[in-house]
């Protein structure tokens, strides 16, 4: 079987900090693997790389510009079994050829003059299946494809997390680490507590909420700081410490670091990355109520759910810090992702459906 991966995501490479660009390389590199699996190819115009085409990890990489994305589109097309199709701001143009074609509805917003999404793509195209990362994701793509009289099928499997590149990093020998940054080091030896926000502090992801939670927090935390992507963005508190952009293969340390983790996107999240790599580092996080995140929240209770207000969230983030303290029930906590969300489990339901999908079945 030969796999292909049409992208427009656009951290595919060389950084694959966002969620969605993580879940696409964590599948690539994972299918290559498998004996069954012939070849497997990513498509993008996001890599930006001076060999516009080379291997990683096993995995072929093409970069795509305005002058061959359509003709490696359908030269992939033609010539593999399975095309993955990731759009948020590209429209996927209707081609027939060979390979089935699976879209991946990673959100559940329609695109805006200014920003791309996802939900609008996945209801366009000529799409032999959308695949949902949870049944949140599922529920609204069934609810408009009825509306629009779509008769096309959506699928759910969900995210899997990369127990390659995530894993608990014992803090009391983080200082001997070589591969942990030197910025991260000095954090933990400057302040007893550390907060981190993993996503880019803007109003979608609840960047106002860190404000608003600053001068609650002097009054009762001492020494302690909140860490993230704080580039660009003005008037962030002086708690408030820019990390830079985070590479995937340093954010085990950023969340094992960390006492509690911050999920404040007030967007519907189709699947939170964030929630089970935290976790799975043995790190709570307090999150919003949005998308999927209660049901993640039934799988494991280290994902504390608070109202959209200081006093909730700062509640939240004192669970949080205890939970953190109590190793064993950070044990169990982690287990519990590694049970749901485990590799080999959501790899051979992506293979199975492949295989249904190719042998003429209805992806019951």
């Amino acid at each position: 079987m030969k796999i292909c991966f049409f992208d427009d995501e656009p951290e595919i490479y060389p950084l694959q900090y966002g969620g969605k660009a993580r879940t696409i390389i964590n599948l690539a590199t994972e299918f290559i693997k498998q004996p069954m699996i012939e070849e497997v190819t990513i498509l993008s115009r996001s890599i930006y790389s001076k060999e516009k085409e080379f291997i990683k990890d096993g995995v072929k990489y093409i970069s795509l510009d305005d002058n061959n994305t359509m003709s490696m589109i359908k030269k992939y097309i033609d010539a593999y079994d399975i095309m993955n199709i990731h759009c948020c701001s590209f429209t996927f143009p209707n081609i027939n050829g060979k390979a089935k074609k699976f879209y991946f509805l990673h959100d559940v917003l329609i695109a805006t003059a200014d920003k791309g999404s996802h939900l609008d793509k996945a209801l366009g195209g000529n799409f032999d299946l959308v695949i949902a990362p949870s049944e949140f994701a599922k529920s609204v793509y069934d609810y408009n494809s009825s509306l629009l009289q779509i008769d096309r099928k959506c699928k759910v499997i969900s995210r899997h997390i990369n127990e390659n590149l995530f894993e608990v990093i014992n803090v009391k020998k983080i200082s001997d680490d070589k591969n942990c940054p030197n910025f991260l080091k000095n954090i933990k030896q400057n302040y007893g507590t550390v907060i981190f926000f993993p996503s880019r502090p803007i109003e979608e992801k609840g960047g106002v909420y860190l404000n608003k939670i600053i001068s609650q927090l002097d009054s009762v935390i001492s020494n302690y700081c909140i860490i993230g992507p704080f580039s660009n963005f003005n008037d962030l508190p002086k708690n408030c410490i820019d990390t830079g952009w985070i590479e995937s293969d340093k954010l085990k340390y950023y969340y094992s670091i960390s006492d509690v983790t911050l999920n404040f996107s007030l967007l519907p999240e189709s699947f939170s990355q964030i929630c089970i790599e935290s976790i799975y580092c043995q790190t709570p996080i307090v999150s919003f109520k949005s998308g999927n995140i209660p049901d993640l929240n039934k799988i494991t209770e280290a994902i504390i759910l608070v109202e959209q207000d200081e006093t909730s969230i700062i509640d939240g983030i004192f669970k949080a810090i205890a939970m953190k303290k109590n190793q064993n029930r950070m044990n169990e906590e982690q287990r519990n992702i590694k049970n749901e969300f485990n590799k080999t489990k959501i790899i051979n339901q992506y293979l199975s459906l492949y295989n249904d999908c190719l042998n003429g079945g209805i992806y019951d």
